[in-house]
């Protein structure tokens, strides 16, 4: 199989994943509250979900072509990707752009990644090493109810290892 275009992943900043969601990340500035053992910051990021939330949790490998050809969204609830082990590459696309479009942000331990909802996003790749667990947290029900899935020519996603 010709992958016809490879995308190169860029690091999830506040700013660069402001188009599909929220990035929480390191704290900076002063703790919203404080004591001699513990330091709290609150507010990093913030989303709405009606109703039960579920945590999941998705292991991803490596796969030969590293390349993304198959998307889905979640109309209903945005959903929260957490990594717990390694971290990883997210594929995300709007609403009506073509797969060129796509943009592929590295989410690394300590941060988590918002998805707006109604935001395309493929399965996570890992971004080094040959695996990548993370935790899955939107409205309880969602991969039974609430899953849109489109197939496209598949996009090369470049990885460096």
């Amino acid at each position: 199989m010709t992958i016809p275009m490879t995308l190169r992943p860029i690091r999830a900043t506040p700013d660069s994943v402001s188009r599909f969601g929220m990035l929480a990340g390191a704290p900076a500035g002063a703790p919203t509250s404080e004591g001699p053992d513990y330091r709290f910051w609150s507010d990093m990021a913030h989303y709405a979900i009606e109703g039960e939330t579920e945590i999941g949790v998705c292991t991803v490998f490596r796969q030969p072509g590293n390349s993304v050809g198959t998307v889905e969204r979640h109309r209903a609830t945005p959903e929260i990707l957490i990594p717990i082990d390694a971290p990883f590459l997210v594929p995300l696309l709007l609403e009506g752009e073509h797969p060129s479009a796509m943009q592929v942000f590295q989410v690394n331990l300590g941060e988590a990644i918002v998805i707006n909802p109604g935001v395309w996003h493929g399965a996570c790749l890992p971004a080094e090493g040959d695996t990548s667990s993370y935790f899955v947290i939107f409205r309880r029900g969602t991969p039974r109810m609430d899953v849109e899935k489109t197939q496209f020519d598949p996009v090369g996603i470049a990885i460096d290892r």
